[in-house]
């Protein structure tokens, strides 16, 4: 069996619905049955021969070629196996997955490992709004797993995060972990307006101090030393990222809030 590539042909006008293409789903089935799958474009159906180029039969190891901004829902609720898109990605990448792995070689749009429970997700690029969050209505972000964004979020990066990790290299945008429960992100560059806004519990790591400061809603605790800090440092060792090449600290000043609900979460700023 060899690698199942999928190039897509020209760029659609219109959104396309790639759930149906996951190793769970594609699981026994030969080139012809994949070929003859149906995806949901814009307001019609069309067959994935009809989209994309295909080549190989083996969807553990499933790779998108030329893909766009247009092509939604990759990897949606995957459990296992390796996705590899080479271009940019559309929204809800990794919506709902459970295990595997996503690398994407190219941007990626809102609700990037939207209520994510388990797997890796690696954007090199950057990432649009909602990444690891809940959908509108909902209160259970990401639940678990790990997302690293080689270039900058947008806003609501970890709106309603319950657990997992998100680290991104470059900025982060306004409300980062917003309504907060629980899990870690950490921003190697700056952050934007509304830092922590209604956070209940959790860490928000950064690397430098936030240009807009930090709201009045988070206590002052002072400089601390915080041994759990380079036992972090040392997991992200076996990640191609360049939190794998940060020089560990563990010296940071503390803020405690946000202090209009229970207050129980924290940013972490290096000293």
């Amino acid at each position: 069996m060899s690698e199942l590539i999928l190039t897509l042909k020209s760029a659609p006008a219109q959104r396309v619905d790639c759930s149906p293409l996951t190793v769970d789903k594609l699981e026994g089935k030969n080139i012809k049955d994949i070929a003859a799958l149906t995806l949901v474009v814009g307001n019609q159906k069309l067959r994935v021969d009809e989209l994309f180029d295909i080549d190989g039969d083996d969807p553990a190891v499933m790779r998108f070629e030329n893909a766009t901004d247009k092509l939604d829902h990759i990897g949606h609720g995957m459990t296992t196996g390796t996705i590899t898109v080479n271009g940019n990605a559309g929204a809800y990448l990794g919506q709902f997955m459970m295990g595997g792995e996503i690398i994407v070689n190219g941007n990626t749009g809102i609700y990037t490992a939207c209520e994510m429970k388990k797997g890796f997700i690696k954007v090199n690029g950057n990432a649009g709004d909602f990444v690891g969050a809940a959908r509108i209505g909902y209160k259970n972000g990401m639940t678990g797993g790990t997302v690293v964004i080689s270039g900058n979020t947008g806003a609501r990066t970890g709106d309603h995060m319950r657990r997992g990790m998100i680290l991104i290299e470059g900025n982060a945008g306004d409300y980062c972990g917003s309504r907060m429960v629980s899990g870690t992100i950490a921003v190697l560059g700056q952050v934007g307006a509304h830092l922590g806004y209604a956070m209940k519990r959790g860490t928000l790591l950064l690397q430098q101090p936030p240009k807009n400061g930090i709201s009045a809603n988070f206590n002052d605790c002072g400089s601390h030393t915080l041994a759990f800090l380079p036992l972090m440092f040392a997991s992200f060792k076996k990640l191609d990222s360049k939190f794998a090449k940060l020089e560990p600290f563990s010296r940071v000043q503390r803020y405690a809030g946000d202090l209009s609900g229970i207050g129980m979460g924290e940013i972490l700023v290096k000293i």
